[in-house]
């Protein structure tokens, strides 16, 4: 597929933004889906064959698994492994383009008929990010990550600040500075993708979401359809599970929770 663009409107942002489309290879059906989903709102893509974690063996270098194991309280799961190592991928051939901003999207998504407005009033806003998380989950009635309306850029859709982890990497926007810090940050994995660039206090990028979310997972492919399947037969037993994973994740919230409110502060008073 041709490298696709969403012109940008103002002198602040004078490039164009690169959409990226991760799909297994052997999943045609979805690509076929997802194809038909971009053409109905205009955006051209670049394709990104993802990771199959199916290929992947362990021991792998860029894997702690026992990091994972303790962190997230579950056992490995390849799939979630092939899902961590496709989107570093993208950021990496992100760097390589000339452009300052990539869409990167997830093959089971469904976008509002509005998202070329909304990311391009998003990026006109004058509040700054490097991280813009767009997609939220299959119930559009349910509103993930604790989202604190900032600024209406378009219709009923707010530049947001989520007070809560926002889970799913289905479409993001983002700057060459937060895939960079990625890549230094993060190039070991330890905990899934979406839990893992949700800390932006660890990476120093900032990042904002979109509420409700104008991107929004499709119920066919992603309820029972899933190819990394994170199901609960991956869970540890209670009794090993919950000792250091409960801490660790009480821990990450009251981080989350102070950096938030500060940043808010500073928005505010930027604003």
């Amino acid at each position: 597929m041709d490298a696709g663009s969403i012109p940008a409107a103002s002198t602040m942002y004078t490039s164009e933004v690169i959409a990226y489309l991760i799909n297994l290879e052997r999943a045609n059906d979805r690509l076929v889906s997802a194809t038909e989903t971009f053409n109905k709102v205009g955006i051209k893509f670049e394709l990104e064959v993802a990771v199959d974690g199916k290929k992947i063996s362990l021991p792998h270098q860029n894997y702690s698994e026992l990091k994972y194991n303790l962190l997230h309280g579950k056992k490995t799961n390849l799939g979630e492994l092939g899902c961590y190592f496709s989107h570093l991928n993208v950021l990496k051939k992100f760097l390589n383009s000339n452009e300052n901003y990539a869409l990167v999207c997830e093959d089971d998504i469904e976008f509002d008929e509005n998202i070329k407005k909304i990311i391009d009033s998003a990026l006109n806003s004058g509040i700054n990010f490097d991280l813009l998380r767009l997609s939220g989950g299959s119930d559009k009635s349910k509103e993930k990550g604790l989202p604190i309306k900032l600024k209406k850029i378009h219709k009923n859709f707010y530049l947001a600040l989520n007070l809560g982890f926002k889970s799913g990497t289905g479409c993001y926007l983002i700057n060459r500075l937060g895939a960079k810090n990625i890549l230094q940050r993060l190039n070991i994995m330890s905990l899934p993708i979406d839990h893992a660039i949700d800390r932006d206090w660890l990476l120093n990028l900032r990042s904002l979401s979109v509420t409700p979310a104008p991107v929004y997972l499709k119920e066919d492919l992603h309820l029972g359809n899933s190819y990394i399947q994170a199901k609960s037969e991956y869970k540890f037993a209670f009794y090993r599970r919950y000792w250091l994973m409960v801490p660790f994740r009480l821990s990450n919230e009251l981080t989350r929770l102070i950096y938030k409110i500060f940043l808010l502060l500073k928005i505010k008073l930027e604003s």
